[in-house]
């Protein structure tokens, strides 16, 4: 467990991890399709690859979010100004 936090870690931007979603099997393929299997609130995806294009785009978000935040860090009094380099996901 001491050398778990030195392991190299792989990159969640900018790489394509659709390679490992399974395919969807036919007979779940129509549902998902058409959305019949989720309540109405929960139909916003028919996917795998468009939920991974979504977060990807939601962790390019963050990733601007901190640049900013980690930028301004000096401008900002006592304890606020210290960057945010842990939680920047690029």
């Amino acid at each position: 467990l001491m050398s778990f936090p030195s392991q190299a870690m792989p990159m969640l931007m900018g790489t394509d991890w659709t390679y490992l979603f399974p395919p969807v099997p036919q007979s779940a393929g129509d549902e998902i399709a058409t959305g019949r299997c989720l309540p109405a609130a929960k139909r916003m995806h028919k996917d795998p690859e468009s939920v991974f294009k979504d977060f990807q785009h939601e962790l390019q978000a963050m990733s601007t979010y901190c640049g900013e935040y980690n930028k301004n860090a000096d401008s900002r009094p006592f304890p606020n100004n210290h960057p945010l380099l842990v939680m920047d996901p690029k």
